[in-house]
């Protein structure tokens, strides 16, 4: 029957469902659980819960906003170590899982080196996610220092 929403939407767009039901996933190579925080992490984006950029993220972690921040795992000496320090002096996670294209698909750009999420549900959500798949490892917690 034409009358009903699921009918016009499977007419307009050729038989598929809608764009928005569409699930996009962020890197079908990606074990699920990373696909999930890659996911969770462009969420957070979109509802203005976390901040892209260095000078923004490290704005963040100085003011104490910033609840976990992600560093590309492809990223330069220099940006390892000054985020390492920063995130270390002021006790924020410091995340360095994914690489620079990962974190740039999931926030709309080509190529993104560091995102703090500001939000503490998301955080939290997020470490949960990121512990299925790394456990301790994925924080340091493995290693001596």
């Amino acid at each position: 029957m034409r009358g009903t929403s699921e009918d016009h939407h499977e007419v307009r767009h050729g038989g598929q469902p809608p764009i928005e039901a569409q699930v996009v996933s962020a890197d079908a190579r990606l074990p699920k659980a990373e696909q999930r925080c890659l996911q969770l992490i462009g969420l957070a984006l979109r509802g203005r819960r976390a901040v892209l950029g260095s000078d923004v993220v490290l704005e963040k972690v100085r003011d104490g906003t910033a609840a976990i921040v992600f560093l590309a795992a492809d990223a330069g000496a220099n940006a390892e170590k000054k985020y390492r320090d920063k995130c270390a002096f002021y006790k924020i996670p410091l995340v360095r899982t994914f690489t620079r294209s990962e974190l740039g698909r999931v926030c709309g750009r080509s190529n993104i080196v560091v995102v703090a999420v500001t939000d503490p549900g998301f955080a939290a959500t997020i470490l949960t996610c990121i512990g299925e798949f790394r456990g301790g490892e994925a924080f340091d917690e493995t290693s001596g220092v």
